[in-house]
């Protein structure tokens, strides 16, 4: 990022007050030197602190942040040794949109959970201090996931708190906007639209999947990719004939057509999805 841009930034947030740095004085003035100084794991925590402390619209820390993950190829630079995770967590930001299936959920899945000694609490935590899971993580399990309910407003932008035993380790959400990623149009099974979102460098591309699920919407094998191949892209959107796969069991239900991107923040993988449902006539 050039200063000119992270000055800019800097501008946006309050009325120039001082001279003793390249920005105006704002809450953010301090992640913003850091960042000038080639600093991001500081910025990072400062990032954190700011918003923890200060009311600040995320459209104005959601830039910085991108900058931060450019910097720590994709998060994956701002782990540390102190407080480190005891198994491979993701955390899941979903949007559903479809006849029957509209809302949000959040997810928390753990893998790898070979250092757990012990059972231990595992807890989010929304900005605003409520408590939206809670389960126990086992070393006796190979996978483990906890999710919330069907949610009808979208989880807000924040500080969120997950905790691990007796460990905090704090995630900045964004308001994705997933919901624009893809659609369906006209009244077939296949025509599908997309705004693929950009993505940040260093982090991996957006993926376009099918996903089959069973009648309690349990994931049913793998995500079968969909070949960007076979769609007609364009700055608009694109739209696609591309055929439906095969149910890969007798027990498919539902099918979805979903779009994902993730980063990284302490060593916990950060996802965001949405999913379109797709109708299809389950043969008897």
């Amino acid at each position: 990022m050039k200063i000119k841009t992270l000055i800019i930034m800097g501008c946006m947030l309050t009325p120039m007050t001082g001279v003793a740095s390249w920005f105006p004085d704002s809450p953010l003035q301090p992640t913003l030197n850091a960042l000038l100084a080639a600093q991001p794991q500081r910025a990072w925590q400062e990032l954190l602190l700011a918003v923890s402390q200060s009311d600040i619209d995320s459209q104005h820390w959601l830039p910085i942040k991108n900058e931060i993950m450019v910097q720590t190829r994709c998060g994956q630079q701002l782990m540390t040794d102190q407080n480190k995770l005891p198994a491979l967590l993701t955390l899941t930001i979903i949007s559903r949109s479809g006849l029957s299936s509209l809302g949000y959920q959040i997810k928390i899945s753990a893998e790898q959970a070979n250092q757990v000694k012990q059972p231990q609490e595992i807890s989010l935590y929304d900005p605003r201090g409520k408590q939206l899971l809670n389960g126990k993580l086992l070393s006796t399990r190979d996978y483990q996931e906890w999710e919330t309910d069907e949610l009808l407003a979208k989880p807000q932008a924040g500080l969120y708190q997950l905790e691990v035993g007796k460990n905090r380790y704090p995630l900045l959400i964004t308001n994705s906007g997933s919901e624009n990623w893809l659609s369906r149009q006209g009244t077939l099974n296949t025509q599908l639209t997309t705004h693929l979102p950009e993505t940040v460098k260093h982090c991996s591309p957006s993926s376009l999947s099918w996903q089959w699920f069973d009648q309690n919407y349990n994931q049913i094998g793998l995500k079968q990719p969909i070949d960007l191949s076979e769609i007609s892209l364009s700055k608009t959107g694109a739209e696609t004939n591309t055929l439906i796969p095969s149910p890969s069991s007798k027990k498919a239900r539902y099918l979805s057509a979903s779009v994902s991107v993730f980063e990284y923040q302490t060593g916990v993988k950060v996802e965001y999805i949405h999913r379109v449902a797709i109708p299809f006539k389950v043969k008897p």
